[in-house]
């Protein structure tokens, strides 16, 4: 065998990114009181035997060994390579340092290679990076990254590319080292003992959380359990009249297994929904043709949601004990009031939720589950416009009789959000005499993109640990029926993408651990301080006065001369080619103005929710109070590139917005006023301002640029946009200082 001394080799870390795969520096990974494992090799490969052993050929490659090591040739494309199964190997909850050597052969061309692991679960392929295209020679490189798993994978295959497609090239000295065991704490209190006085302790969770070690953190922690997916539309009746509950079952049994409750999550949505569910049945004269709005075409609505209800009644009965029986139906424009969903637009009005909430009562009391609570569910509930409108339909609903028997507040929130509004909601539906149940929770921590350092990790968990605390020490006051998170662990959560792979928004870690947020819930004096974090260099813009003020037509006429101009470059989700604005800034005593010019080659407008649809939106905190939350006067200012406005957060002193659409031969044009208050259109006044651009295509966002914020939390908190300082004219050559990271 050929060997290798240590002093040839580049040593070389990445960290595997992905979503349910991730590995993380060690204060995200522990967040808490943690306790150090002994590394084990659960894998080991040096083939001086002289067999590929356990590797196996991707694609039509010829894999030998030569000189001790796994030489691999014919390579025709660059995911070609050996493959290793790693299904068995690699368990949730455990990280793994996975390392090798390889050099390309002499005679080969190639310059970077990668290792990657393909993964399956639940339907879908995910493809990890543990490292990623490193610089490698003719000598021997050891690359060597970690990663781990947040939920059990169908399977799992480590593969070694480069994208020169003929390469040939050596492995040898595979290593894969278990770093973090996985398992459960057994020592640290059960979350659901600590708050067996005050509510059911909930989470969200799928079939693949249900097996060790993830269904040992399930069963310590959790006294009720909520379908992540598998009870929504899609799932329990992909197509009609078939009805497919052998996942769900999954959930029940193990929840009666466990002595766990079970919250069904929902009969009505207007997302995963089936297409079918909205156009008309076979046999129909315009069958496969979408629904209109007569009383026939609502009457097939009314009969498919009564046979999709009642045959979920006829299967549970009452083994589950509570559904959403409607979820989202309230707009995030408080003007608008309704969701704008097909439901809405073929009922015309929101008189499908009332028919709802009948069927669901009659169905379920045909079958005896007479006891069955029956909920409302909607995020944003700390926002008061929508508080509000979502309390008049239920307050209507109950004096019509409608059998709504809970209102459920999903709460995906931020370290910015007002505790205070979150109260402010709960004691205002306390007064209609329903049940409530906070449904959903996560709290972001307002992690930048990936690539982008994050210096505060630490100091964000910590805070993040004060808000559970301070969280929980509130709804320990109220009376509700269960505290719902949205996920078993970090590497479980929906916010966790590969996009923003630092997001950390519940309270176990990856590895299934305690962190800040747990000890917040379960032991508040345990938390450290909070570390004081300096003050961003907020991104600065010099908004010149008009001269005069322009007219709001999507045209930049000559008012628009001596603007200052900043461009939306930082991305926070979605493709780095996604569309993009240069935007234009003025103001005078009555008004902040803004002309976004965008460049995008498609418009789309069709998904139900506004956000994904190609839009522009403003965002302003007149006196730049940076206070977290909303304030009264703050907004959130939506408009598409067909001028339909939606609004944000906006609190009741908000700004009036005018706005005119212009599409063009690039993308589109849009020119918006936004009202100031008495005394905010003054020199030197500055205010908070944000600006971004959403791109869409085939109903959904595929990216998100703007100004300045990176977080993605603009929707939710003033604290990080940037500065726009009201002055007579531009003192400087360069509008836009410092320039955002």
């Amino acid at each position: 065998m050929e060997h290798h001394p240590p002093s040839r080799r580049k040593r070389l870390r990445a960290i595997a990114a992905g979503t349910g795969a991730l590995v993380l520096p060690a204060a995200l990974a522990f967040g808490g009181p943690a306790v150090a494992q002994e590394p084990a090799v659960v894998y080991a490969a040096d083939f001086a035997d002289g067999t590929v052993g356990d590797w196996a050929p991707r694609g039509p490659v010829t894999l030998s060994v030569a000189d001790g090591a796994l030489l691999t040739t014919g390579r025709t494309a660059d995911w070609n390579g050996p493959s290793l199964d790693l299904t068995g190997l690699i368990v949730p909850g455990g990280v793994y340092e996975i390392s090798l050597d390889v050099r390309f052969d002499a005679a080969s061309a190639g310059e970077v290679v990668s290792t990657t692991v393909q993964r399956e679960a639940a339907g879908t392929t995910s493809y990890d990076s543990v490292v990623y295209q490193a610089a490698v020679g003719t000598e021997w490189t050891e690359l060597t990254g970690e990663y781990s798993i947040g939920s059990a994978a169908d399977a799992l295959t480590l593969y070694v590319e480069s994208p020169t497609p003929d390469a040939s090239y050596s492995i040898d000295n595979v290593a894969i080292t278990e770093v973090t065991p996985p398992g459960v704490d057994p020592s640290i209190p059960s979350l659901k003992d600590v708050l067996a006085a005050d509510f059911r302790f909930g989470a969200a969770v799928d079939p693949r959380d249900l097996a060790a070690p993830t269904g040992d953190l399930l069963n310590k922690h959790f006294n009720q359990i909520t379908a992540e997916n598998h009870m929504k539309p899609d799932a329990i009746q992909p197509v009609e009249g078939q009805f497919n509950f052998t996942a769900a079952d999954q959930l029940v049994e193990h929840a009666e297994a466990n002595g766990q409750e079970i919250y069904g999550h929902t009969f009505l949505w207007h997302s995963q929904v089936p297409d079918w569910w909205f156009t008309y049945p076979a046999g129909h004269a315009n069958a496969g043709q979408p629904l209109g709005s007569s009383a026939e075409d609502q009457q097939i609505m009314l009969d498919r949601l009564e046979a999709h209800i009642g045959a979920i009644a006829a299967h549970y009965g009452d083994r589950i004990q509570a559904w959403d029986v409607v979820n989202e139906v309230i707009s995030d424009n408080a003007a608008e009031v309704y969701r704008n969903s097909r439901w809405f637009q073929i009922f015309e009005g929101p008189e499908y939720i009332s028919h709802a909430f009948r069927i669901a009562r009659e169905q379920l009391d045909a079958v005896g589950a007479t006891e069955v609570k029956l909920f409302i569910n909607d995020y944003g509930t700390d926002n008061p416009a929508k508080r509000d409108n979502l309390y008049n339909l239920v307050s209507a609903m109950l004096a019509d009789g409608v059998p709504v028997d809970g209102v459920g507040h999903q709460t995906h929130i931020s370290l910015n959000t007002s505790l205070s509004n979150i109260e402010a909601s709960i004691d205002k539906f306390a007064g209609l005499g329903v049940l409530q149940a906070v449904t959903e929770l996560d709290i972001a921590i307002g992690a930048p993109a990936a690539g982008v350092e994050f210096p505060e990790l630490e100091a964000r968990l910590i805070q993040q640990g004060h808000f559970f605390r301070d969280l929980f020490a509130m709804l320990r006051t109220k009376d509700l029926e269960s505290v719902t998170v949205w996920g078993l662990h970090d590497g479980r959560s929906w916010i966790r993408t590969e996009e923003r792979p630092l997001e950390a928004p519940l309270v176990f870690t990856d590895q299934l651990q305690a962190k800040w947020a747990y000890w917040g819930i379960a032991d508040p004096a345990k938390l450290p301080e909070i570390p004081e974090e300096p003050d961003p260099e907020y991104a600065r813009v010099q908004v010149p006065l008009a001269k005069d003020a322009p007219v709001i037509d999507g045209r930049k006429d000559k008012a628009w001369k001596k603007a200052s101009t900043v461009a939306t470059e930082v991305r926070v989700e979605g493709s780095a080619e996604g569309a993009k604005a240069d935007v234009s800034l003025m103001w005078d005593d009555a008004a902040i103005y803004a002309l976004f010019e965008v460049t995008d080659a498609q418009l789309d407008a069709t998904s139900a929710n506004a956000w994904e649809q190609d839009s522009v939106e403003v965002f302003l905190n007149p006196g730049n109070t940076k206070s977290g939350g909303y304030g009264d006067a703050d907004g959130q200012y939506r408009v598409n590139f067909a001028n339909v406005v939606s609004l944000g957060g906006n609190g009741p002193e908000s700004g009036a917005i005018t706005s005119a659409v212009k599409v063009t031969s690039t993308g589109y044009t849009v020119e918006i006023a936004i009202a100031l208050g008495e005394g905010d259109g003054v020199v030197g006044a500055e205010h908070g301002l944000e600006l971004q651009v959403n791109d869409a295509a085939e109903g959904a966002r595929t990216a998100v640029h703007t100004w300045y914020d990176p977080t993605g939390q603009s929707w939710s908190t003033n604290k990080y946009w940037g500065i726009a300082e009201l002055v007579r004219k531009v003192r400087h050559c360069d509008a836009n200082l410092p320039q955002p990271v």
